[in-house]
């Protein structure tokens, strides 16, 4: 016979098997190491924002979960229990000791519960720790056609084609183009898109954004693992500050305040 806790252990491991994506269940605390921080109702960035957390709130993660947009967190408010929505699990600081989960896209995928483990067949295999370094103090390698030291700050937006938040702030970024131009900025306003030449530019002629473009290059090489991201960094490529998702005005006009001094 079959113990309770033995039948939950099953229980819930089919219940992963039966996931489009790998999960690891836990409750660990988070620190938000981005000043702003959106909060998805989905495990998407295509979902709806239900709440914007700043830069140091703490946050209790109740899963880890990896799909085809990255490694997401299901996080709850640090005194509650039920989940508030999901994250980026790049945006928080995490203790060192989270365990090793896999992703879809690997041969085999390993499901980590408490000292049970399973295995299963899958396509393809990504492991992944959940929670990456915070990205503001890092130094950046020199983009394709761009350097760093060309300008004495650069305020990089990184976006892509098919994300509502990245149109949604289109208004926002045109403003930044434009204060550029009026020498209200100090900062070079640079737009990097993973996208291709020709359908990048279709997105920032639709959003009237006339500013200089860098297509086809992938946004791991600037430590954004979410879009929208806006990075501001010095002439040595060096990090300052992070903001992520559609900003609100507050936010709106922190960006404008760092990239005019």
């Amino acid at each position: 016979m079959k113990t309770p806790s033995l039948i939950v252990g099953c229980a819930l491991i089919s219940l992963f098997l039966l996931a489009p994506s790998s999960a690891s269940p836990q409750d660990k605390q988070g620190t938000v190491n981005v000043d702003s921080l959106a909060v998805f109702s989905k495990m998407s960035t295509e979902s709806d924002t239900v709440q914007t957390l700043t830069k140091g709130t703490v946050v209790r993660i109740l899963i880890t979960v990896t799909n085809e947009e990255g490694n997401w967190c299901g996080v709850a408010s640090q005194n509650g229990s039920s989940r508030i929505g999901y994250v980026l699990c790049s945006a928080l600081d995490q203790p060192k000791d989270t365990p090793v989960v896999a992703t879809q896209g690997g041969s085999r995928l390993q499901i980590l519960i408490g000292s049970a483990h399973v295995t299963a067949q899958t396509s393809k295999l990504q492991a992944h720790r959940s929670g990456d370094v915070d990205p503001v103090g890092q130094t950046l390698a020199p983009l394709p056609g761009y350097s760093w030291s060309s300008n004495p700050k650069t305020l990089v937006i990184a976006i892509r084609r098919g994300c509502p938040y990245c149109d949604a702030s289109m208004p926002f970024y045109r403003r930044l183009g434009e204060q550029e131009n009026s020498s209200v900025l100090h900062a070079h306003v640079l737009v990097v898109m993973p996208n291709d030449e020709a359908t990048g530019s279709r997105v920032l002629s639709k959003g009237g954004l006339e500013v200089q473009a860098i297509f086809g290059q992938k946004l791991e090489a600037l430590n954004v693992s979410g879009t929208p991201t806006v990075l501001l960094l010095n002439s040595n490529g060096r990090i300052e500050h992070t903001w992520v998702g559609q900003l609100p005005p507050q936010l709106e006009k922190e960006v404008i305040n760092a990239a005019s001094e």
